[in-house]
């Protein structure tokens, strides 16, 4: 099976907190934890010996970008006032 971990579709590398080091679903548009792709991704990373965590996110947030986005906005309404 020739698997890249560089060009990850499905999954994110956590880098610094509590979970560093694990891959954690990164959905896409669309995407769903049980998709055969998101499940052959998440196979390939454990058996490469590396955890992959499942995160439910809040607030209806999907992603990494839209939730740093909205800190963004939330920080930049908080100095305004």
């Amino acid at each position: 099976m020739n698997f890249d971990i560089n060009a990850l579709k499905h999954h994110q590398l956590v880098e610094d907190g509590q979970l560093e080091g694990c891959y954690i679903h990164q959905p896409a548009q669309g995407s769903q934890p049980d998709d055969k792709a998101v499940l052959a991704e998440r196979q390939a990373l454990e058996k490469m010996g590396y955890k992959v965590v499942q995160v439910q996110a809040k607030g209806g947030v999907t992603t990494f970008a839209e939730a740093m986005q909205m800190l963004v906005k939330k920080t930049d309404n908080q100095s305004k006032e």
